[in-house]
């Protein structure tokens, strides 16, 4: 009998020690599931931060080209005033109010100044 319970007892504790080796890979089974989880969350996390970002400033480029784009009509309006302002027939037109007389310059004489060798002072 006695052989009979060493058996036992040995068996017992063989069986003991597999369900620890069981209970340590379980433990262990179930944190790197949590850490997967985890690490998805926090990538789920980085990846909405990151495409939040990516829209704001693809809406404040949207913005800003179109701001740029009015600009660039208005300095075209403002080039249209400026040569239709410069234009002859407008200068004309605005002498004519003023009674200005109009007078042809038949001899052109140019002055010639003697060139003066000048020494800047410091």
């Amino acid at each position: 009998m006695t052989v009979i319970s060493l058996a036992h007892t040995n068996i017992t504790r063989a069986q003991s020690s597999v369900f620890k080796g069981v209970a340590r890979t379980h433990k262990t089974k179930r944190l790197l599931a949590i850490l997967l989880v985890f690490s998805i969350v926090v990538c789920g996390f980085l990846y909405v931060m990151k495409t939040s970002a990516s829209t704001a400033k693809g809406y404040k480029i949207r913005t800003l080209k179109n701001q740029f784009n009015e600009f660039n009509e208005i300095n075209k309006t403002f080039q249209i005033s400026i040569s239709n302002l410069k234009s002859i027939n407008f200068l004309q037109s605005k002498t004519e109010g003023l009674k200005m007389v109009q007078v042809r310059v038949q001899g052109i004489e140019y002055l010639a100044f003697p060139s003066a060798n000048v020494v800047a002072a410091k």
